[in-house]
């Protein structure tokens, strides 16, 4: 079991820890805003920031990511879907 925190809310995940982070957030915590691209770090889809570094999900995982890091995935960004980032991708 890993404790992380997502947008601002704890979560524990039972997930092995060689799973990209990616897989994490869409299969285990439901969130599906990051979304897999090219699955090797270049295309972008994937970003999501922990504890305020930018990172491609997809490549990155879930060992590498510390209890209690912070991760704010797109759907974090803001509550109403108001951010820049979110009225681009919708």
């Amino acid at each position: 079991m890993k404790k992380l925190k997502v947008n601002g809310q704890a979560v524990e995940v039972d997930a092995d820890e060689s799973t990209p982070l990616l897989w994490v957030l869409r299969e285990q915590v439901g969130l599906t805003g990051t979304k897999y691209g090219c699955g090797v770090a270049q295309c972008g889809a994937c970003t999501v920031h922990v504890s305020g570094r930018s990172v491609r999900s997809c490549a990155v995982q879930l060992s590498a990511v510390a209890d209690g890091d912070e991760i704010t995935t797109i759907e974090g960004l803001s509550k109403d879907s108001s951010h820049p980032v979110q009225l681009a991708w919708a």
